[in-house]
């Protein structure tokens, strides 16, 4: 067994310099406008054989709202019982004094009272010490907090901080949807695991160590949502680039496949050039697709996503080719332009369904384009004047049917149009701004309407009650 950190590393002197070995050259210059951005030290021990973790991490935490904070919060996601395992917090201190705790809502909200209020523009470092086991097997939740005899899969592995916006936001876990919320934050992670292990995460590694059957990685994120990793003696690598990104592809074994790594990859690269193309460019110097035991297919993180392993080796290209391309879609709408994802899902997950559609007219294929939005039209119908909302809560929904018909579909189709009304040109120019306007922030549905009718030059009140009231 790996042996476990005692404390997390210091901070480097200048740690927004080191950030900068995640991001290109050309946005380094970006995390000037981050230098009160949440700050995670992390040092961890994981073994993926049995599935435990073991760590200490200490946040560095500004306060950037007008009213004094009394406490900070954690999610602790992985207690959610529908999706994840389990997570637990043995200390919470300050200066190294110990500070009471509480746990909330399953478990899954720790909530941490502070012996003085927190100013306006005030700093405070909280030092904490955590435990999670990852549970054997995929068939519990999404699967993205997991281990097999093939792979291990990290999602939420650690506290992780509540947004702040008019208060701490901590909604329930939703039954289906996305939980994983957090504000852009930068994190500088050690981890240690046993030699031979691939590990695959957000951000870029800077540092590699092997000793004693031990490998230590030493990794920044860049700005990030989260911090999500996978690992397995299995992985099979490969790369290519895209508009100074470096793409990588890791696959696991198999005899054969319905689709072949090489079209794998050959299929990312070109769903990436589109993206660049239509959304803007992609500040990191990375970008990794991995597989994983993923049940409901696919799922996002910054700088990195899950793909089921099954969807490649025994699933149609096409829908293989959908799923793959509407992850990759969410490095621009999740990460780069944030959004709450259990109360306006379709911020993030319509923008990157109909992604696939702008990356198949983008690579030529304009038929298979179409046969994508004809199909959403036969299998979910347009939105109905008893449907939901397209900007329902996830909340308010027990089935993936019924969540992905009107979240994921009915809001791929208002895109569609909604670009029909504003002409391409417009269309993309809009698509353009959000993501100049709102990187490393968070876009409201509210946001994306005024941005809309502004490019539009027109009130588009119409169009927007058939799918929003």
């Amino acid at each position: 067994p790996t042996a476990a950190p005692t404390a997390p590393a210091p901070p480097p002197a200048n740690p927004l310099e080191q950030q900068g070995a995640a991001l290109q050259p050309r946005f380094r210059a970006e995390l000037n406008g981050l230098a009160q951005a949440p700050r995670y030290t992390i040092q961890a021990s994981v073994d993926p054989r049995t599935g435990q973790v073991t760590g200490q991490m200490s946040v560095q935490y500004t306060h950037r709202s007008a009213q004094p904070l009394t406490e900070l919060v954690f999610r602790l996601l992985p207690n959610a019982q529908a999706i994840y395992g389990s997570l637990s917090v043995a200390n919470v201190a300050r200066n190294g004094h110990s500070l009471q705790t509480t746990l909330a809502q399953g478990h899954t909200v720790l909530r941490v009272p502070l012996l003085q209020p927190l100013q306006p523009g005030q700093t405070i470092t909280l030092s904490l010490a955590f435990r999670a086991q990852v549970p054997a097997g995929s068939g519990q939740g999404y699967g993205i907090f997991s281990r097999s005899r093939e792979s291990l899969s990290l999602a939420g592995w650690y506290p992780l901080l509540a947004p702040y916006q008019d208060g701490w936001q901590t909604p329930p876990v939703p039954a289906v949807g996305d939980a994983m919320w957090a504000e852009t934050s930068l994190y500088d992670v050690r981890l240690i695991v046993p030699s031979g292990y691939e590990v695959v995460s957000t951000g870029t590694a800077i540092e590699r160590q092997d000793r004693a059957g031990q490998s230590t990685w030493h990794i920044v994120s860049g700005p990030a949502r989260e911090f999500a990793l996978a690992m397995s003696d299995r992985f099979e690598q490969r790369e290519t680039q895209v508009d100074g990104v470096r793409l990588h592809l890791y696959t696991l074994p198999a005899s054969a496949a319905a689709t072949a790594p090489d079209e794998a990859l050959k299929m990312m690269a070109a769903a990436f050039k589109a993206y660049v193309a239509r959304f803007g460019p992609y500040p990191y110097t990375e970008f990794d697709l991995v597989e994983a035991a993923v049940g409901i297919g696919g799922y996002e993180f910054s700088g990195m996503v899950y793909v089921d392993y099954n969807r490649r080796v025994h699933g149609p290209f096409e829908q293989y080719r959908y799923l793959s391309a509407h992850e990759i879609a969410h490095q621009w709408w999740y990460n780069l332009v944030g959004n709450a994802s259990v109360d306006e899902p379709w911020l993030d997950e319509a923008l990157a369904s109909y992604a696939a559609i702008l990356y198949l007219q983008y690579a030529g294929d304009a038929q298979g384009a179409a046969r994508l939005v004809e199909g959403w039209e036969a299998d979910y119908g347009l939105r109905r004047p008893g449907d939901p909302p397209v900007d329902s809560n996830a909340l308010l929904f027990s089935n993936w049917v019924a969540y992905r018909r009107t979240v994921y579909y009915h809001g791929a189709l208002f895109l569609d149009e909604l670009r029909q009304t504003l002409g391409d040109e417009r269309f993309f120019a809009l698509l353009q701004r959000l993501q100049t306007q709102y990187r490393y922030r968070r876009m409201t549905t509210d946001d994306f309407l005024r941005q809309a009718e502004d490019i539009a030059g027109h009130d588009i009140a119409a169009l927007w009650a058939r799918w929003f009231r």
